[in-house]
């Protein structure tokens, strides 16, 4: 049976996306719901599996391509079947000059990554040709101080790149920070992960208490759209996550976390860390985030701002928490402390509603309860 592979759509508003890498080529077996591609947008980036089984008998778009969803990309079928006629991706046309350049076309590839011009570098192989290691001795010429190397921008980050572009251009970004006592929350986590089943960690807790305040703190579960304020029906919370692949951020959502316990919330993002640990994240994981939380606790840093996502106008950041010396009962104390940061954006909303929010979930997180949330 013929399986005609297409771009599918990642998220709600993206029309196209680009293809990381190929994990089969050419004329290898193909299992169905195998890793058949890796596609990227500025939002996600999915392993997409095989919906059909065979040989890939052609692949149309390249990695690195830019392709509309909807679009035919590879085409997986038995060896003696008949392959479809299918219209391959128009091709932009290419000049004489750089085709008469003797070169490979992984050195190809990596001029046109480095934004190195071909006709300028000479070659160090006697038939004349180029080879990848000439591009990179060329791309590191340059005026100032001498460059060790000049690393290529990947799918997944030239993507984030524009992404986080857009975002500082557009968005009239503030934010404000607050000193919060996580002994409450310390002293109540084995209970409640014994009674759970399942490990609850500190950044469950502050989910689960900033999803539960933003029904009432709309204005942080909304976005700025040129015709108004959109505020947001579901409370779907983004946590933010750093990838180690490319040195970039991924975004997994846990949605209607308004209504979910604190137990289910804990199993959710322990789920979606680990699925992203390992590439196995759907597009639906990583789509229509309302707020995000951005856990930095293991970086050991005391303030932490974290950038706004699109689409949204608050993000929540979580600095690592340390011993310090409180006020408590008109006596000098020693506490787990941490500064919580909301970071928001000035179109939608001032600093005194950041502040409120912030100010009451710092009251709900020091006076946590693990007896309330056994039940909650």
């Amino acid at each position: 049976m013929v399986t005609q592979v297409t771009m599918p759509k990642l998220v709600e508003n993206a029309e196209e996306a680009t293809i990381g890498q190929w994990f089969k080529q050419e004329g290898e077996p193909v299992a169905e719901g195998e890793p058949l591609f890796e596609a990227i947008t500025d939002k996600a980036a999915v392993e997409v599996k095989a919906e059909g089984a065979g040989i890939l008998r052609k692949v149309y778009a390249r990695e690195n391509s830019v392709v509309p969803v909807g679009r035919v990309i590879a085409v997986i079928a038995e060896a003696d079947e008949e392959l479809p006629a299918i219209a391959a991706a128009p091709q932009a046309p290419k000049s004489a000059a750089p085709s008469a350049i003797k070169a490979s076309f992984g050195a190809r590839r990596l001029a046109k990554e480095l934004g190195v011009d071909l006709a300028t570098i000479p070659p160090s192989r006697p038939d004349g040709s180029l080879t990848e290691d000439d591009v990179r001795r060329a791309a590191a010429r340059t005026e100032g101080p001498a460059i060790l190397e000049r690393i290529p921008l990947s799918p997944l980050k030239r993507a984030l790149a524009e992404h986080l572009r857009h975002v500082t251009q557009s968005v009239a970004a503030a934010f404000v920070a607050l000193e919060t006592d996580f002994s409450a929350v310390e002293a109540a986590l084995p209970k409640l992960s014994e009674g759970a089943g399942v490990p609850i960690r500190v950044r469950d807790v502050v989910l689960h208490a900033a999803a539960r305040l933003l029904p009432r703190a709309r204005l942080l579960n909304a976005c700025f759209t040129e015709t108004g304020v959109a505020v947001y029906q579901p409370v779907n919370i983004g946590l933010a996550s750093d990838v180690e692949r490319d040195d970039s951020v991924m975004v997994p959502v846990v949605r209607d976390a308004d209504r979910k316990p604190l137990a289910q919330i804990a199993r959710e993002t322990a789920d979606l860390l680990e699925r992203l640990g390992r590439h196995a994240l759907k597009p639906s994981d990583l789509a229509d985030a309302t707020f995000t939380v951005a856990d930095q606790r293991a970086l050991g840093i005391d303030l932490f701002v974290p950038l706004l996502n699109d689409r949204q106008s608050a993000v929540l950041g979580i600095s690592t928490i340390r011993q310090r010396v409180v006020p408590r009962g008109g006596q000098a104390a020693i506490a787990p402390v941490a500064n919580l940061v909301v970071a928001f954006d000035h179109r939608v909303l001032n600093a005194t509603t950041a502040a409120r929010f912030l100010r009451e979930l710092r009251d709900a997180i020091e006076v946590f309860n693990d007896k309330d949330e056994k039940t909650a």
